[in-house]
């Protein structure tokens, strides 16, 4: 089994809400034997608390259920997960601070630049806790949509591996 990690700030918008959206694709598809995903953030300010309720929300009007308590990212992550994901570059540079070993450091990527719809690569998921508005909410629940369809479209494919 294929084990995934999404990562954020706070671990409880955005990679919560990839974490769902991942693993409702690959129930639909019948894959969740093959693989499997979490999500955490790279700072402590919200361990055990509940995704934001706007998410959370925002995931419900697409029949995608959160559920999931936050936890931090820590190097432990590097060994159980064979993909981790950042939602920003803030996220990926503490990310790959935690090691010095580059073929670990192989395992890390920028979630957005699997999104078909990204205007230039390697763009960031943008954080919608302080942007205001449930369009925000809506626009990042669109973008790790169609990010984790596209990696999981390449994991099946064999273009994208460990």
């Amino acid at each position: 089994m294929k084990k995934i990690m999404f990562v954020c700030l706070g671990n409880i918008c955005r990679s919560p809400v990839a974490e769902a959206a991942f693993n409702h694709i690959i129930t639909e598809r019948g894959l969740d034997l093959k693989y499997s995903s979490d999500s955490s953030g790279t700072s402590a300010f919200h361990i055990g608390a509940d995704p934001d309720p706007r998410m959370q929300a925002t995931a419900e009007k697409h029949s995608v259920g959160m559920q999931h308590s936050a936890q931090e990212f820590t190097k432990s992550h590097f060994d159980e997960f064979d993909y981790i994901f950042a939602m920003d570059e803030s996220n990926y540079d503490n990310i790959i601070t935690l090691t010095q070993n580059q073929k670990i450091r192989q395992k890390v990527h920028m979630l957005r630049s699997f999104d078909p719809m990204a205007v230039t690569p390697n763009s960031d998921v943008p954080d919608p806790y302080y942007r205001g508005g449930m369009d925000a909410f809506e626009e990042v629940f669109d973008i790790v949509w169609r990010s984790c369809i596209e990696v999981i479209d390449l994991l099946e494919s064999g273009k994208f591996s460990a």
